[in-house]
């Protein structure tokens, strides 16, 4: 009985914590966060194709926009590696293969971010997408070196959009 006694209290005052947690949290200012990213009308886009993001506080969109830029980045190395598979040419298996490292080397920036997110660290992850952002950019810029034909390519505009929004994020954590 005791045990029994302890446990409602023990659920209510965990249900109490959760309510009131909940009532201090914000709604995002998504006009604000977008009118500081550098591509304003993507992160509006953004923003409003997807419902998850309408009502969302400032943790939740991070987590939204940051699953979103990983979903890209994995996009992407996958298509790259696709085109490796493919490629019968030495100099594009050569330059495809340097992207697939780049992208690699993306997602494990990525991975890493992913602890400063969940710890709510806002100067760690933005560190870590900002490096993240590098594997895609370098990869576009040893295709030019290679001077390949990047039509086939992915396009890594949206996942450095993405990675845009959420660096602003972190500087408002």
């Amino acid at each position: 009985m005791a045990a029994y006694l302890m446990n409602r209290v023990f659920v209510s005052s965990l249900m109490l914590s959760v309510m009131i947690g909940s009532l201090n949290a914000q709604v995002a200012d998504i006009k604000a966060i977008c009118g500081k990213a550098k591509n304003q009308s993507f992160c509006s886009s953004y923003m409003k194709s997807n419902p998850k993001t309408s009502g969302a506080d400032l943790p939740t969109l991070a987590n939204i926009t940051f699953g979103s830029a990983q979903t890209s980045a994995s996009e992407g190395f996958n298509r790259i590696q696709s085109l490796v598979k493919a490629a019968t040419n030495p100099t594009l298996k050569k330059a495809y293969t340097s992207c697939v490292q780049h992208y690699k080397s993306a997602i494990s920036s990525l991975n890493d971010a992913k602890q400063s997110l969940a710890s709510g660290d806002g100067p760690g992850l933005n560190i870590k997408v900002s490096a993240a952002m590098e594997g895609p950019t370098t990869c576009e810029e040893d295709m030019a070196n290679f001077k390949v034909d990047t039509s086939t390519m992915y396009n890594s505009g949206d996942f450095q959009n993405i990675c845009g929004i959420v660096l602003v994020i972190s500087n408002m954590m």
